[in-house]
């Protein structure tokens, strides 16, 4: 099986997080190019065949003012050591060719994480409710410093009213590492970080014209703490309580509330519903 580098087994988090310091400046040998995030899924699928250790990248990531996303056969620290990768590609990819890039600190890049998951090549050509924002993974800077990636995916089924679209929520743990969240987290939006606690808000089911929303909240180990259904807003004021903005939906519209949940390992003060 293909294991690529954005998807690796999670390992625990311990208190790992990804240094905020200078750009590194890394040689990619880059195997195709396309402007779109769906153009590239294609081609990074034929090319994970022959170069399962491929990284999808985007030319943002080294600080390009017109974003290109990318297929790096392999990533190298040093130029000599990309000339040697470059002739080994060009046995199976002609073209190929060395691109130098000063990595931005704590991008999809500079942390190993695919901009595009390779997920994203199934994705119908008919589907009409995707667009290129779907396909695009992002990472997230986290107050405390620490980084999530907002992993988004393409999970096949007929049925799925959301078109196969899912979000996973990845704390990083390492170059290309990290402990899955939330394996489907559509919109994850107003992080929050005290003590090594996380909290965040989910997109839920809909009511009326209003979006409601789910709070989860997760210890520095990345066990949940909390999943509160109808509330958004999350904060941490200690380490042992959450506070979120309660939603509920009437014939007078939305009405928020205070909502205090009490932490506890394992626990859970609501169920998220199904779509």
């Amino acid at each position: 099986m293909i294991r690529l580098v954005g998807t690796l087994l999670w390992i625990a988090l311990g208190s790992t997080k990804p240094s905020a310091g200078v750009e590194k400046t890394v040689w990619m040998v880059v195997g195709a190019s396309d402007p779109s995030p769906a153009g590239i899924a294609k081609a990074a699928k034929g090319l994970a065949v022959k170069f399962p250790g491929i990284l999808i990248f985007q030319t943002s990531d080294c600080g390009d003012k017109q974003n290109v996303f990318g297929v790096a056969l392999e990533v190298s620290d040093s130029p000599d050591a990309a000339k040697v990768s470059l002739a080994r590609a060009r046995g199976i990819v002609k073209d190929a060719y060395i691109k130098r890039c000063a990595a931005v600190p704590q991008s999809l890049l500079d942390l190993r994480f695919q901009a595009v998951d390779l997920s994203i090549a199934g994705v119908p050509d008919d589907a009409v409710n995707w667009d290129d924002t779907d396909r695009r993974s992002k990472a997230i800077k986290l107050p405390d410093g620490r980084v999530v990636v907002a992993q988004r995916v393409f999970v096949e089924d007929p049925e799925d009213p959301m078109e196969g679209r899912q979000v996973r929520v990845i704390l990083v743990g390492g170059s290309g590492r990290g402990k899955t969240l939330d394996d489907d987290c559509f919109t994850p939006e107003r992080f929050k970080s005290r003590d090594g606690l996380i909290a965040f808000q989910c997109a839920g089911e809909e009511a009326g014209d209003q979006l409601l929303h789910i709070v989860v909240v997760f210890d520095k180990d990345g066990k949940q703490l909390a999943n509160v259904n109808h509330c958004r807003n999350p904060n941490l004021p200690n380490d042992a309580t959450a506070t979120c903005s309660e939603e509920s939906y009437g014939p007078r519209g939305l009405k928020l509330r205070p909502k205090r949940v009490a932490l506890t390992k394992g626990g859970a003060a609501g169920q998220r519903p199904t779509p």
